[in-house]
């Protein structure tokens, strides 16, 4: 594996990022069909044990790309954060994208890459994001802009917007305006279905849009100009939606819900988080539990499965076109999600907890000149940065907490990090909102959470043991005998969360 490739020159990153999509592609032994993600990960390296720092979009994406930890970024939600984290770290910090630019690469992206406002020092020229409403949504003119405009919103058939009417009558009904509809809360109880399909070619969602963008923007690329493309996925996040061709590779009554479909024994409801699908299966939000039927969980599985297979297709799109530019060969390829997802583990569907399912992330890799291999390793997010600059010969910014991954790429053996670690704090939309902060850790077998108050004192803890207990069916922090390992994870944790900042 060589930073340069033959005759010196610098080789090119295509960075495919994806939305809420776990671990299930077809390497890893899931029930997706993904051919093209498996051909890269069968190519290249893939990554078996990767995980994010926080699960939700805008925070796990900024460590992606600043290279720094949640307890540097401060990022915890998904309000606007580079024009405040760049004021904060001066005038050294560049982002990945960045970092490639100063080099003199081409830097272009297409898509939900940060999750954020419009980021100009990272790009060399604006970063494109398709058309919102979409051309079906924006015929709908009888219906408020709040309810028809979104990444989120991206429906486009006629039922599904004839479902937000009735419900946005029922909200009229009730005595409720058009600019009551600035309150979140309210206008989630006017949503679209939960899951959609289309008989239309791949162009009818966002993600087959921002393809075709990406793929017409390699052709814009001198061929003498090495190039950092971002294309941002968002079809793996509810509300799922995908062409029929992609529901169609599924026979429902086939697919396999998960075997443990049950919280950890003795689990606060509030641990748990917000099951997302509740927004589109009712009109009460996240105001009220609620838990998917075994009817639903199919439907949902079978949704998902279908758009990873879309977003799967669109990373293929991508490598066909750098075969037809003749670019293949020197250029890096990542394919990644932000973070993990329960697809009905637990009984849950979402991601807004501290367990594996939410933190786990799918990560492949190919680099000219490379072996294929397989990383059984612990890695995070933040180590990506370092990585790819380490490949492309780039200088490392001082700020980045991230180790490079190129030591396991050509020793696939090593061990790894001893621990990688994520946080959470609660969501505006949380029901029940109980602790100020949580942190967790995870070594090879154990992961050690505290949900701490506004004093940094524990208010609930967790231990899982997955040699043991590899589906989280019981809380084991109270265990006498395991009482030596929490106490090493203890000191784990209090190290990373002083000296993460």
């Amino acid at each position: 594996m060589s930073e340069r490739l033959a005759g010196g020159a610098a080789p090119s990153v295509l960075f495919v990022i994806s939305h809420d999509i776990a671990p299930r592609h077809g390497c890893y032994g899931g029930q997706a069909i993904t051919p093209n993600f498996d051909a890269l990960a069968s190519e290249g390296t893939r990554f078996d044990s990767h995980y994010c720092h926080w699960p939700l979009c805008g925070p796990s994406r900024a460590n992606l790309f600043t290279g720094c930890r949640p307890l540097r970024t401060k990022r915890f939600n998904n309000e606007p954060f580079f024009p405040f984290f760049r004021a904060r770290m001066g005038r050294d910090f560049l982002s990945l994208p960045q970092a490639f630019r100063t080099a003199g690469y081409v830097t272009r992206g297409a898509g939900l890459v940060y999750h954020d406002v419009d980021d100009a020092p990272s790009w060399d020229e604006p970063l494109w994001k398709p058309p919102v409403p979409n051309a079906g949504a924006a015929r709908r003119t009888d219906l408020p802009l709040r309810l028809r405009a979104g990444e989120n919103r991206d429906w486009v058939t006629h039922e599904a917007y004839e479902l937000i009417s009735r419900r946005w009558e029922e909200l009229q009904a009730q005595g409720f305006r058009e600019e009551d509809l600035s309150d979140p809360a309210l206008a989630r109880r006017a949503q679209g279905p939960a899951v959609e399909s289309t008989p239309g070619e791949d162009d009818s969602y966002w993600d087959g849009l921002v393809t075709s963008r990406l793929i017409r923007e390699l052709e814009r690329i001198p061929p003498d100009r090495p190039f950092f493309l971002a294309a941002g996925f968002i079809t793996g996040h509810t509300p799922f939606r995908a062409p029929e061709k992609y529901w169609d590779l599924y026979d429902r009554h086939r697919l396999v819900l998960p075997e443990n479909d049950q919280p950890p024994a003795g689990s606060p409801d509030w641990v748990m988080g917000d099951s997302e699908p509740a927004q589109y299966y009712t009109t009460h939000g996240y105001e009220r539990p609620w838990r998917a039927s075994p009817e639903q969980s199919l439907e949902l599985l079978h949704a998902h499965l279908a758009a990873m297979s879309y977003t799967d297709a669109q990373l293929g799109r991508l490598v066909a076109a750098l075969r037809d530019s003749g670019r293949y060969e020197e250029t890096i390829i990542v394919a990644v999600s932000d973070h993990g997802f329960h697809d009905g583990h637990h009984g849950y569907w979402g991601k807004h907890n501290l367990w594996d399912q939410s933190l786990r992330v799918p990560l492949a890799m190919r680099v000219p000149g490379g072996k294929p291999s397989v990383v059984t390793g612990l890695t995070e997010h933040v180590d990506l940065f370092p990585t790819l600059c380490e490949l492309c010969d780039l200088p490392l910014p001082r700020f980045v907490q991230g180790e490079s991954l190129v030591p396991l790429m050509r020793d696939p053996t090593a061990p790894g990090k001893d621990a990688v670690y994520a946080h959470r704090a609660h969501m505006w939309h949380d029901r029940i909102q109980a602790y100020h902060l949580a942190h967790t850790v995870r070594t090879r077998r154990y992961r050690y959470t505290e949900y701490r108050d506004r004093h940094g004192e524990p208010i609930y803890r967790e231990l899982f043991d997955y040699e043991r207990d590899p589906l989280e069916r019981a809380n084991h922090v109270d265990e006498a005998a395991l009482a030596p390992v929490v106490a090493e994870l203890r000191v784990l944790l209090e190290e990373q969360v002083r000296g993460a900042g």
